[in-house]
């Protein structure tokens, strides 16, 4: 009785052997595509200072920094200038640097919409640098990096996407990426915000 068993798990075992590699063999797995920043701001109570580890949240000019903000579940960063009673304000967030010396392309993607922006000097501004170092922003040269934004038309709070931001010029060096919003808590056609989401660099 026992050598019956045995000789059936032998007869079972080279039977499904085949099938398993055949089914490892007919699969095929997704190319795996790195990340080098992934953010939700899904961390963080709404209406609360952003502080995110490896970010810079910098106030270049007036007192308003970037927030957080959560609505229907869904948390976001937003830069508002509103009744801060400065002239002007100015607010960048810049995440951690990114090493894109692995000789991929790389491209930045997000999310980004605006409020009761009337003013195209009222703006949201996406910026690259070689050279910053961490901790002096306006020392740094920053490039504009062309991405579809909210104009002055966009419906309020409806984030819409950046387009592939392609930074394949920038592969082999290290560099900074940056959200800059300027405005004004004193001119009523500068007072407008701006929100980002789903900021990704892979």
């Amino acid at each position: 009785m026992a050598m019956r068993n045995i000789f059936k798990v032998l007869l079972l075992s080279a039977v499904i052997a085949p099938a398993v590699v055949s089914c490892d063999e007919d699969t095929q797995l997704p190319a795996y595509v790195p990340v080098k920043v992934s953010q939700t701001f899904s961390k963080g109570e709404d209406n609360s200072l952003l502080a995110i580890n490896g970010w810079t949240n910098y106030n270049e000019a007036g007192n308003k920094k970037w927030m957080i903000q959560v609505y229907s579940g869904n948390g976001y960063a937003e830069f508002n200038p509103y009744s801060s009673g400065d002239a002007s304000n100015v607010g960048w967030l810049i995440p951690p640097v990114l090493d894109l010396n692995d000789g991929k392309d790389h491209k930045l993607t997000f999310k980004a919409s605006q409020s009761y922006v009337s003013s195209s000097s009222n703006k949201l501004e996406v910026l690259i640098s070689k050279d910053y170092d961490g901790t002096n922003v306006t020392a740094a040269t920053w490039t504009p990096l062309s991405a579809t934004l909210p104009t002055t038309s966009s419906k309020y709070f409806e984030f819409i996407n950046s387009g592939d931001v392609n930074l394949a010029a920038y592969t082999g060096s290290k560099v900074h990426i940056a959200f800059k919003v300027t405005g004004s808590g004193t001119n009523a056609d500068l007072d407008g915000s701006y929100q980002i989401d789903n900021v990704i660099v892979q």
